[in-house]
């Protein structure tokens, strides 16, 4: 269990939080008490969304015995996805971030609703609509399971 620690992963944790401190004290955000339920739900949604996203990578192995380095583009991609607004990268991934892999839902629109951009108080509770993603992944564990069958080593 401790060969696979790494230590780099806290500075990076605590950079994270004192950016986000930083961040929090000098965005000129009016915090109301909605945009903290916000800014809360995006955190605890996000977590639940990339929990599924682990989940199905770990179904999918499963079924091969290959790498599957192709889930990185979902799971290391999303962090690198969500430095800059996903309006950036055009319609169309704008699109497959919000439908096909709800990440949209827990960061880029709950986003536009704090800063001011969206106005409907509807907005605030977007990430929860990435919460869905989580009945085919868990489906696609259940299947997994089904499926396994052990070496007997």
């Amino acid at each position: 269990l401790a060969a696979k620690m790494e230590f780099t992963r806290i500075g990076r944790l605590l950079q994270a939080l004192l950016l986000f401190c930083y961040v929090l004290a000098t965005s000129g955000i009016d915090w109301q008490p909605i945009k903290v339920l916000t800014l809360t739900l995006m955190i605890l949604c996000g977590a639940v969304l990339f929990f599924f996203l682990f989940l199905i990578y770990a179904a999918i192995s499963f079924f091969t015995l290959q790498g599957l380095e192709f889930m990185n583009i979902f799971t290391d991609g999303a962090r690198e996805f969500g430095r800059y607004p996903f309006s950036i990268y055009g319609k169309q991934v704008l699109r497959i971030l919000t439908y096909v892999i709800p990440m949209a839902w827990f960061q880029y629109y709950p986003f536009l609703f704090i800063i001011g951009w969206l106005e409907q108080p509807l907005w605030a509770f977007a990430p929860l609509l990435c919460l869905p993603f989580g009945i085919p992944a868990l489906l696609f564990w259940r299947f997994g399971l089904s499926k396994y069958v052990s070496t007997g080593s």
